[in-house]
């Protein structure tokens, strides 16, 4: 029987797009944003910088992926083992990839408050993922997997163990797969800077910009939404 951390690893993996979702309405309810008028454009240049970091680190790392790898469905699975690219210096890119894109936002949000919650929080969920994660992958690999392990580390990056992919970068199963976390990251990143700048001045200065940024953000989503369903799945 599965121990209670796989358990919960793997409902976490299941509803992991949803989890966040009440904390992150938590952070903004009870812990505002703090003006700090001499770290404002630092803390909002290296939040985003930090984000869309994390960005790269995810479409690096799908762009490589094997078929049927990182992919995001609601149950675990694994064609074959990803263990060249950024897999051959850390065994969770991608996890640290989302790390970093919650940790800018929260920088740009400018609470101490709130990004220590969102970093304790994003630690506990993705250790008891990864838990479940690791343990069907040994299930289903054994002891391919297990020397993987061994020569990897979970979390630390070894850089200097870094391989070359040993496929060629796929942009358009990038453009398909990341539209969610890019979109995701580009709306966050308007709705936090106009809240933020209602907190500070309840006002909120050039609404058209705002508004026109989202509404061709999500044009182009839907476009890749319509585009995705008619065509083969990638990755499937």
């Amino acid at each position: 029987m599965a121990s209670w951390q796989i358990r919960t690893g793997r409902w976490l993996f299941r509803y992991r797009s949803v989890v966040p979702l009440p904390l992150i309405a938590i952070l903004f309810l009870c812990f505002r944003p703090t003006r700090i008028p001499s770290l404002q454009v630092v803390l909002t240049a290296g939040g985003l910088l930090l984000a869309l970091s994390g960005e790269a680190l995810r479409i690096h790392a799908v762009g490589f992926a094997s078929t049927g790898t990182s992919g995001r469905e609601n149950f675990l699975k694994a064609r074959e083992l990803n263990t060249t690219g950024l897999y051959s210096i850390t065994r969770n890119p991608l996890y640290w990839g989302n790390f970093l894109i919650f940790s800018g936002l929260l920088i740009v949000y400018s609470s101490l408050t709130a990004w220590v919650i969102g970093v304790l929080f994003l630690a506990a969920h993705y250790h008891f993922i990864v838990r479940a994660e690791e343990n069907f992958l040994s299930e289903t690999y054994g002891d391919f997997y297990r020397t993987y392990c061994r020569s990897v580390r979970r979390w630390l990056p070894r850089f200097s163990d870094l391989q070359r992919p040993n496929r060629p970068f796929d942009l358009k199963k990038v453009v398909l797969k990341e539209n969610d976390s890019i979109y995701n990251l580009a709306v966050a990143g308007l709705i936090i800077l106009a809240y933020r700048e209602w907190i500070f001045g309840r006002t909120i200065g050039n609404k058209t910009v705002y508004i026109g940024f989202f509404l061709l953000l999500t044009l182009l989503y839907a476009a890749i939404k319509i585009a995705k369903k008619r065509k083969p799945a990638v990755g499937s």
